[in-house]
C-alpha cells in the first residue's frame, strides 16, 4: 500500500502545482482560447474519473 500512497501524493503535489502555476501565468499572460479548451478538457476528464467515487 505504500507505493500508492506515495504515488497519490506526488500526484496531488503536481496538481497543486497546475494550480499554481495557472494562476501565476493568468495574471502576466493571457491564454489562446485553443490553450484554454485543452486544459477545459483535460480537467474535464480528471473530474470524470474523480466523480466516479461519488
Amino acid at each position: 500500500m505504500y507505493p500508492t500512497r506515495t504515488y497519490m501524493n506526488e500526484l496531488l503535489n503536481r496538481m497543486d502545482h497546475v494550480f499554481e502555476r495557472m494562476r501565476i501565468l493568468s495574471r502576466t499572460r493571457s491564454f489562446r482560447k485553443e490553450e484554454i479548451e485543452k486544459i477545459d478538457y483535460h480537467l474535464t476528464e480528471i473530474m470524470k474519473i474523480l466523480n466516479q467515487y461519488n
